[in-house]
């Protein structure tokens, strides 16, 4: 065969022991059809492993007509994917429709990028005292993504409190103090100096984050009388 059919390479992602052994065996010496199987693998993978749900036959006649059709020069392509390293735009429009067609759930083919979930309104979270968390984000580890805490902005009455929750630091000499950085990459604030435990309360201006001072950094400091920044972070993550 010169290549499978797209509805036998997708029945080989989804169930290779339903798959005919001629579409297993071209599947192996053929680069486009095994990226197509890559593909599709990816994205049943990334829908998780819920049960299939088939759409009406003329949905699915409908979208593998639209994708094989050439869109007309002044028309958008019916199907927007961005071209992987290696899989023809054709391989990757056909995954998408076939996607489509099964009923997975798709973000972009060959990037693993999955869609932006609906606009919603968000529930605000109020702490134990009667705030709202109106920003929060995870702490990390810059040279190794390790988790290392986090940290969360709440708003009661007016009175901006950034709370700061850290965790394997290490055992430096010096201390911990907690940073505003800009999102610039260019300002940045000290805010102040964590206690035993690494856990940290500090009231900042509203202005601050209203700003763009949206970073928070912990470094640690030796106790040289010097203000400014060691240059040295043991953990980092912006505020969304």
């Amino acid at each position: 065969m010169s290549h499978a059919e797209p509805d036998q390479l997708a029945g080989l992602a989804l169930d290779p022991d339903d798959a005919s052994e001629a579409v297993r065996e071209h599947a192996q010496t053929c680069p486009e059809c095994a990226a197509l199987v890559a593909a599709f693998t990816g994205t049943r993978r990334r829908a998780g492993a819920d049960a299939l749900v088939a759409p009406p036959a003329h949905v699915r006649d409908r979208v593998l007509a639209d994708v094989r059709a050439p869109a007309p020069p002044t028309a958008p392509p019916p199907v927007v994917v961005r071209e992987r390293r290696g899989v023809p735009a054709w391989l990757a429009a056909v995954a998408a429709a076939l996607a489509l067609v099964a009923g997975i759930g798709l973000g972009r083919i060959g990037t693993g990028e999955t869609p932006a979930p609906e606009a919603s309104d968000p529930t605000p979270v109020e702490t134990d005292d009667g705030g709202e968390v109106v920003a929060a984000t995870a702490l990390t580890a810059l040279d190794s993504d390790a988790e290392r805490g986090e940290a969360s902005v709440t708003d009661r009455d007016d009175v901006i409190t950034l709370r700061v929750r850290a965790r394997d630091l290490g055992d430096e000499d010096g201390f911990h103090e907690v940073w505003l950085i800009n999102v610039d990459g260019k300002r940045m604030v000290g805010v102040g100096i964590l206690a035993d435990g690494d856990d940290g309360e500090f009231k900042v201006p509203r202005h601050l984050i209203d700003d763009g001072y949206r970073i928070v950094d912990i470094s640690v400091e030796p106790d040289d009388g010097d203000p400014t920044h060691s240059g040295v972070s043991l953990a980092r993550g912006e505020l969304a």
